[in-house]
């Protein structure tokens, strides 16, 4: 059991780390009408799943809006996101793939 857990741990951890540079090579943001019309990342979705998305944090401090990879407007409810390209997170979201805002 502790090695599974290990592992889940240690995949999880790597797609966090490659997903932070990807998330650089995105493009450029998408535009405020464009986010408006970007369909709310479903949480059984593969890659949510994998990343451990959920629309509401369970984290003390750590939420998609206060994430370097969110691309929402300041203060929204959701926004576009860096690590799923064409679709919107919930602002008070949360994933591993969390960085803090500097």
């Amino acid at each position: 059991m502790a090695d599974k857990t290990r592992r889940n741990f240690v995949t999880l951890l790597g797609a966090g780390a490659a997903a932070i540079p990807l998330a650089s090579l995105v493009g450029t943001l998408p535009s405020r009408a464009a986010a408006d019309e970007m369909p709310m990342l479903d949480p059984a979705a593969d890659a949510a799943v994998q990343l451990q998305y959920i629309a509401v944090s369970d984290k003390e401090d750590q939420t998609c809006a206060d994430c370097t990879l969110y691309q929402g407007e300041e203060g929204s409810e959701s926004g576009p996101c860096g690590i799923f390209p064409g679709q919107a997170v919930a602002g008070a979201g949360w994933c591993a793939a969390y960085a803090a805002k500097a």
